[in-house]
């Protein structure tokens, strides 16, 4: 590893890589580090590439909601990206103790939405939007601060217009049309805040089933039950407004984050 960083600690570990919490000793502050693991890297030229795709990408997102990247590169021991170090938890963890708050939810919301209108408008989709991929933090000055992670799966929106998507992400937040292996869009990750926003209010994904193919069955049919029969107290505008994001067909969602934005905002949407 460049002598540059310390590698203090292991965050968190997924199918390629693991994430290190570390210590830059050039600019004195700790970062996040996500390391190729030599393991499970299979063609570790392809993963090396998609590991600097992934940070090409996510370096192009400047914004507030979205973990900045510092640095991507290959060393002896691999490939490797250096990340801000977010302090907080993950929504899925957030969830396992109880459904957001309505404050917290608008929160989530808002910043989602924000940083996705800030990819969209640059051109990259990020198809793997779940809670493992939100975090949720509390900065010293107070509030609730949401950064969206991990642009493994992204793609750009033009060199996706003309070709269908691999089948990869998780099947409990994917839309229909990665499932079909279709072409996707913006509404592809409205697709999946959908069934996140969901979730942070029910603690419960919205299609299931007791394997993965069922719960793919699920999407296809939109097999789905109701978020009003779940919180028969949440105000009819954001029930509908969710179910909108979740719509079957991409047609008969938002056009794009900034609409949905705006939609949830004033309460005017067609």
């Amino acid at each position: 590893m460049n002598p540059r960083y310390e590698l203090l600690s292991p965050i968190a570990e997924g199918g390629l890589g693991t994430v290190f919490k570390a210590w830059d000793r050039q600019v004195g502050r700790e970062v996040a580090i996500k390391r190729l693991r030599a393991d499970k890297a299979g063609d570790v030229g392809a993963t090396v590439d998609a590991l600097i795709r992934e940070a090409g990408h996510q370096s192009a997102l400047q914004h507030p909601n979205i973990v900045a990247v510092h640095e991507a590169g290959v060393d002896d021991e691999g490939g490797f990206m250096v990340m801000e170090l977010v302090q907080g938890e993950t929504l899925e963890n957030a969830l396992q103790r109880s459904a957001l708050t309505a404050e917290d939810f608008d929160v989530l919301v808002r910043q989602t939405l924000a940083g996705m209108i800030a990819a969209h408008e640059v051109g990259i989709i990020h198809l793997d939007l779940k809670p493992e991929n939100i975090m949720l933090t509390r900065p010293a000055a107070g509030g609730l601060l949401v950064k969206i992670l991990d642009f493994g799966l992204a793609t750009s929106i033009k060199e996706n217009a003309n070709q269908p998507t691999a089948l990869h992400g998780s099947v409990y937040f994917m839309a229909p049309e990665q499932f079909e292996r279709a072409v996707v869009d913006a509404r592809t990750d409205l697709y999946a805040l959908g069934c996140v926003y969901y979730d942070a209010l029910t603690q419960k994904v919205p299609f299931d089933g007791d394997t993965k193919p069922q719960v793919i069955v699920a999407h296809l049919y939109h097999r789905v039950v109701s978020l009003a029969a779940l919180r028969p107290d949440l105000p009819e505008p954001t029930v509908r407004w969710i179910e909108w994001l979740m719509s079957r067909q991409p047609a008969d969602r938002p056009v794009s984050a900034a609409a949905a934005l705006h939609a949830y905002e004033t309460g005017v949407w067609t």
